[in-house]
């Protein structure tokens, strides 16, 4: 699994996006992390949050609650359409 990140504070998205699309490499850090299971009597949410610590901890990024609010939009009509 990839992530890009990018930094809102650093720079507008569409100076990153520039950047990304004009630059001949784009330079990233990998980390490979040990496999996980989900726990004896674990819920999903509490095993997403437990890898979502794991993550943030390696990566040195904030934890930030994400409560999938994707899931309460309406596709639009074009996309339904698509279909």
């Amino acid at each position: 699994m990839v992530y890009i990140i990018w930094f809102w504070c650093r720079q507008s998205f569409t100076m990153h996006l520039l950047q990304l699309m004009t630059s001949w490499a784009v330079v990233c850090d990998v980390w490979y992390l040990e496999s996980e299971n989900i726990k004896s009597g674990e819920t999903a949410i509490e095993f997403a949050e437990r890898v979502r610590d794991i993550i943030s901890v390696l990566a040195g990024l904030n934890k930030v609650l994400w409560d999938g609010y994707l899931k309460y939009s309406r596709p639009s009509p074009k996309h339904r359409e698509q279909k």
